[in-house]
């Protein structure tokens, strides 16, 4: 049985819909501020164990949480931290990854480096 979608639950499913970005839970918390924000890390965690939203370990900053309207992957600048999203096709990836007796069910690619504009 699915817990009821409440109304801070909607407010900060929203607000994730709406910026598509990876927001920490403090960002997320600046735009909703009308809730605490333990209950904000609550319902991001619920989410989260609901596979509504992904929660995303970029490097040394905190979690970060997002909707993805489009699966998608990321680049992270060591510099100035910028989180960059782009598509690469998972059928090719998975291809040259060679795990062929490997049941993939899930392909996260993060790729580090600096920032041309930097």
């Amino acid at each position: 049985m699915k817990t009821r979608l409440t109304k801070k639950r909607q407010a900060i499913l929203d607000t994730l819909k709406e910026k598509r970005a990876a927001l920490s839970a403090a960002e997320v918390h600046a735009l909703v501020p009308d809730m605490d924000l333990a209950t904000v890390y609550r319902n991001l965690e619920y989410f989260t164990k609901e596979k509504t939203i992904k929660k995303l370990q970029l490097g040394n900053q905190e979690a970060r949480f997002e909707y993805q309207h489009e699966p998608h992957h990321h680049a992270v600048c060591g510099q100035c931290e910028k989180v960059i999203h782009f598509t690469a096709p998972d059928k090719k990836i998975i291809k040259l990854l060679g795990l062929d007796n490997f049941d993939i069910k899930e392909l996260e690619v993060t790729v580090r480096g600096t920032h041309s504009k930097h």
